[in-house]
């Protein structure tokens, strides 16, 4: 029993000489997350195989491609048709979505659709430019091979106007 005293004596004694200061890594100020809400809508301008980023290749994976919005206060998205600014919700493209602590992983997870969670590696994210990456199957055909591209998003700033519907 003296033991166990002496022994928890000397870690309280050394737990009141360490600094109170946390040695973990400092967040920033500005969270990248709210780059999301500096434009109320963001268009697929470009999508890219790894390793070939001279070349767009949206034609070959049109469901990666449109208008999304991003509530970052609730941590909600909505995804919408470039030619006319209807919602994909019903086909899993809405739901929650959050970025990792580390800023390297943005995870969305649809409300409907056969898809219940998507992972993407979070390239870049601030005011001017939204990219992420992932695999899928090369042309999304189940069938091939996977590749890793690269989904570019800028603000939109054209005509439709979209607004989120859960």
């Amino acid at each position: 029993m003296r033991k166990c005293n002496s022994m928890f004596i000397g870690l309280l004694f050394a737990g009141l000489l360490s600094p109170l200061a946390s040695h973990g890594k400092q967040m920033e100020a500005k969270s990248d997350i709210q780059a999301l809400a500096s434009s109320p809508q963001w268009l697929t301008t470009k999508v890219y195989i790894e390793g070939a980023p001279e070349v767009d290749v949206k034609e070959k994976y049109p469901g990666v491609v449109g208008i999304s919005m991003w509530d970052p206060g609730r941590n909600r998205y909505e995804f919408f048709y470039t030619d006319t600014g209807l919602s994909k919700y019903d086909n899993g493209g809405g739901g929650y979505f959050l970025v990792t602590g580390d800023k390297t992983t943005h995870i969305l997870v649809p409300d409907q659709g056969a898809v219940r969670t998507v992972v993407r590696r979070l390239e870049k994210l601030d005011n001017e430019e939204f990219t992420y990456s992932r695999e899928v199957p090369r042309d999304m055909v189940d069938a091939n091979a996977p590749v890793r591209i690269y989904v570019v998003h800028a603000p939109y700033k054209g005509p439709l106007k979209t607004s989120m519907s859960h």
